[in-house]
């Protein structure tokens, strides 16, 4: 087994709206070589006075050496702030856990 680094790719996954109802992002990891298990998690979140889980995540079993993962859910109505947050844990001879990612954040609309 030889040794693989994984990593998040960094600001990137910015929530945006494809349409006047949903909000879209993404999650990227880069591994230096395919994995031989991969979980990856793409989640919208919302702010309200906290940060929550909006709508169901994402899971993708990819095992790279480079994964993305979309997520979208439907927008609040009123103006909100959004995030995409994401969870990794690979496996080539070890396991390993990537510190939660958040993309940045982004103000979107919906109009009732």
């Amino acid at each position: 087994m030889h040794h693989i680094t994984c990593s998040w790719v960094k600001r990137v996954g910015t929530p945006w709206a494809p349409n006047s109802v949903t909000v879209k992002g993404f999650v990227q990891v880069d591994c230096s070589d395919k994995l031989d298990d991969a979980n990856t998690q793409a989640h919208i979140q919302i702010y309200d006075g906290s940060w929550k889980d909006r709508g169901d995540p994402i899971v993708s079993h990819n095992t790279g050496p480079r994964i993305h993962v979309n997520d979208d859910t439907l927008k609040r109505p009123g103006t909100w702030k959004y995030r995409t947050k994401g969870t990794h844990f690979g496996q080539h001879g070890n396991i390993w856990t990537l510190p939660t990612y958040y993309s940045p954040v982004r103000t979107l609309t919906r109009h009732h």
